[in-house]
């Protein structure tokens, strides 16, 4: 038995296995019955004899020298429930699981190395990932075979799983010494992808589309020089047209968008900003956001964010909470302040817990249906709003189909999408945003009462402190950049929750809480992100408890997972863990070591400690360490490291005090347009013709619209001329060229260097001449991303 073959040479064989028939099952009870995890409770009357893992199972599985089905997934995955009524529910299935394996059932949001390390041995094994994610072991926790959602018969382009599981005991018993040999060479292969090694350097496959967690060797320089390769990277793979990154599905990948915030503010490139502008206005006008009751489902499954996959996760509305609201601070953009806010208001009500921490997650079916919940016919919109509020729908939203998927049970709706993002809507029917986004909310707020009378999704109401550090940081951040005490108030008070009942008595965290119960100790990630979210708040509101709170769980963390050899290790040493996991890229929420690489920066500015600096310095220094090659999985750890440079630009991070709203998205494109007037001739005297001459510089990549407009939205170029015993004449502006807009339409423009002239004539009763002055009005622009309208005196 060889690696190549675990997965792909043995469906003949399999086919030869006659399946038995489907029995239904009734009610059982097994040892995930005592289980806090909503996912383990949801199969704790399976006919499956499921484990939850720890010490009985492995060593039942050593004494009795057994194979190991490790079933991993978690309680809002559509497909775990697919798999757990299409095969853990079937008794003859059942027969064949306990009489052959120790079967073990694993929440990965409470064990997220044990995750992480066997789907690294499942991307080997199968080249893809996802989840329920069932990896088969040896008694000593080596993988030998791995797959995804299985059924009772060849769906899915797969082996039917009771033959499966035929073929697996048969080679285990016998070959098992094969089977061993097979799960030796995995567990090597798997080394380099868990355990990063300075000295090593691995060839890579290019990042797969959709991939959201790519497999990839790790790699990278330090400082900047790597920060402009990751961005070059980071262009290649941007999608121009729709947003985002890749191709279907698609992933709102925060930790790309934060770098590229991180970068621009660094380096004042202007294209990473359109890059961060375009997804954002995209992502947001999509399906994938929920326009009646705001937040984000986890992806879209095409590559226009149409139609999504109907979960949602709370370290999604965090990311992109944060990631929202440090567009609006540089851009001035309303709408993204909007979606920013609506994010944290929809994550305000369900997703909060009554003592202010928050749930972990939404499920995306409701009843085996996924998106019944969510989804529109036009019949309902017709029968729920007037045919006022119709009209107003079909102008600027729409209903985007549902894709049919095999196994999946499929909604009679659609998905509701915006037409276009309201800010540009807005522009196009000559409104004020303000005024399309209120008569948006009337209309979506009367489809939210009649959606709230649905059967609503469950609810997995785990209380995981990593990702609860992550929405107390996008709180208080967001509490500061838009002057809301209230959003500070909510970070706080999570904040105290988590601080009073998730560490324990020698001053260890705990990763979750359910039911007032803290249990598992905390990963790294959760004393990072909790770090993160305490130094966040501080700088919110200054109280030196929370300072000393991130302070101790920062020595904390060091005890547990410093490694002397240089880095971190994401979990606590322990005799049941294949090997401990220290790598330096970013899944679905930022890599931990780059987290705390940002945190140690953010304690030194903050504290003056050059010890910080010192360990941020070594932190980086080991991780990134002079290979050239970047990697977009190493976001996060690229952002981090560029904070060890000096910007010749102000530092987002530095400053901790209040920011008003009105300094929002100042200063972002202030320099991109240099005005100057000049009176030819100079010596004109009352009684004189002349002409005021104003002359726009406009810099490369920007530009401003012409005089003359071809869309009514469009913001003009505009001169007025002031002053007592003046006389304007006329204006003379230049021609506009043509070029085309975000959304394919054709704008008369202008770039580089402009001319505008004002014919003036200048009173006779007057001993002096009177001093002229010249309003110009404009609105710099750059690729998609328009700013703030700039209105400019000069004066002659």
């Amino acid at each position: 038995m060889v690696i190549q073959s675990s997965n792909y040479l043995i469906i003949l064989f399999l086919r030869s296995i006659p399946i038995q028939p489907v029995e239904r099952n009734p009610r059982f009870t097994n040892p995930l019955a005592g289980s806090t995890s909503p996912y383990l409770r949801q199969h704790a009357h399976n006919p499956v004899f499921w484990y939850p893992w720890g010490s009985q199972a492995l060593e039942r599985a050593r004494v009795e020298s057994k194979p190991i089905l490790l079933s991993i997934g978690y309680s809002t995955c559509y497909w775990c429930h697919v798999m757990e009524r299409e095969v853990f529910e079937n008794l003859s299935i059942a027969s064949l699981m306990n009489r052959h394996f120790i079967n073990i059932k694993i929440d990965r949001e409470e064990h997220p190395e044990l995750d992480e390390i066997y789907m690294v041995a499942r991307q080997l094994m199968t080249h893809e990932g996802g989840w329920p994610n069932n990896v088969f072991l040896t008694p000593d926790l080596k993988p030998f075979y791995a797959g995804g959602t299985y059924a009772a018969d060849e769906s899915y382009g797969k082996p039917a799983f009771p033959r499966l599981l035929e073929w697996l005991n048969h080679a285990w018993t016998a070959q098992e010494s094969d089977v061993r040999k097979t799960a030796d060479k995995i567990t090597e292969a798997m080394q380099p992808y868990l355990v990063f090694s300075p000295s090593l350097t691995l060839p890579r496959e290019e990042a797969g589309e959709g991939k959201e967690s790519p497999l990839s060797p790790q790699g990278g320089g330090l400082g900047r020089g790597q920060a402009q390769q990751l961005f070059a990277l980071m262009k290649e793979h941007h999608d121009g047209r729709s947003g985002g990154f890749f191709q279907a599905p698609k992933f709102p990948h925060e930790c790309y968008l934060s770098f590229l915030l991180g970068f621009y503010e660094h380096t004042q490139t202007i294209e990473a900003l359109d890059m961060i502008t375009r997804s954002l206005q995209k992502m947001a006008a999509g399906g994938i956001y929920d326009h009646v009751a705001c937040g984000f489902h986890r992806y879209a499954v095409d590559k226009e964010w149409y139609v999504p996959h109907f979960e949602k996760m709370l370290y999604n509305q965090a990311q992109l909470a944060r990631v929202y609201t440090d567009a609006a601070r540089l851009t001035g953009n309303e709408y993204f302040a909007d979606i920013a806010k609506s994010i944290l208001d929809f994550v305000s009500g369900p997703f909060t817990d009554g003592n202010g921490a928050f749930y972990a997650a939404f499920d995306a079916e409701t009843d085996g249906v996924e998106g019944a919940y969510y989804a529109w016919t036009a019949e309902e919109l017709q029968e729920v709003l007037t045919p006022e509020e119709v009209r107003f729908f079909t102008v600027f939203y729409a209903l985007a189909d549902i894709p049919k998927f095999p196994g999946h049970k499929h909604t009679d709706g659609q998905a509701i999408i915006a037409r276009k993002p309201l800010d540009l809507a807005a522009r196009e029917q000559n409104m004020p945003y303000v005024q399309l986004a209120a008569m948006t909310g009337q209309v979506m707020n009367k489809l939210l009462t009649v959606r709230n009378k649905r059967k609503a999704p469950h609810l997995d109401d785990k209380i995981i402190v990593s990702w609860n550090g992550l929405m107390i940081d996008a709180f208080a951040h967001a509490g500061k950049i838009f002057g809301k005490p209230e959003y500070v108030a909510r970070a706080r008070k999570a904040a105290d929750f988590l601080l009073e009942h998730a560490i324990d008595n020698e001053g260890s965290l705990k990763r979750i809480v359910v039911g007032g119960r803290a249990q598992i100790d905390a990963m790294l990630e959760d004393y990072a992100f909790l770090i993160k979210g305490l130094i966040t708040l501080w700088r919110a509101g200054s109280e030196d408890n929370l300072l000393d709170a991130a302070k101790s769980l920062a020595v904390r963390a060091e005890e547990l997972f410093a490694d002397n050899a240089g880095g971190y290790f994401a979990a606590q040493a322990s005799q049941y863990l294949l090997m401990r996991i220290k790598n330096g890229e970013d899944s679905a929420t930022p890599n931990a070591n780059a987290v705390m690489l940002h945190n140690l920066l953010d304690l030194f500015e903050i504290t003056k400690d050059g010890a910080y600096r010192d360990k941020a310095q070594a932190l980086a220094n080991y991780f990134l360490n002079g290979q050239t090659r970047a990697l977009v999985e190493w976001a996060t750890m690229t952002h981090a490291a560029m904070r060890l440079e000096p910007s010749p630009f102000p530092s987002p991070y530095k400053g901790e005090g209040k920011r008003s709203e009105a300094e929002l998205g100042e200063g972002v494109a202030d320099n991109a347009v240099t005005l100057t007037a000049a009176l030819f001739p100079a010596d004109a005297k009352p009684g004189d013709h002349c002409e005021l001459i104003v002359t726009l510089e406009i810099k490369d990549g920007w530009h401003i619209n012409a005089h003359r407009v071809n869309a009514p939205f469009l913001i003009p170029t505009q001169i007025e001329v002031q002053g007592k015993g003046v006389e304007l004449l006329d204006v003379l502006y230049p021609e506009g060229l043509r070029k085309n807009g975000a959304e394919g339409e054709s704008l008369l423009v202008y770039e580089g260097l402009v001319n505008v002239t004002a014919r003036l004539k200048l009173a006779k009763n007057s001993k002096h001449r009177p001093p002229i002055k010249a309003m110009i009005r404009f609105q710099p622009c750059h690729g998609a991303t328009c700013h703030k309208v700039r209105d400019v005196s000069l004066t002659v």
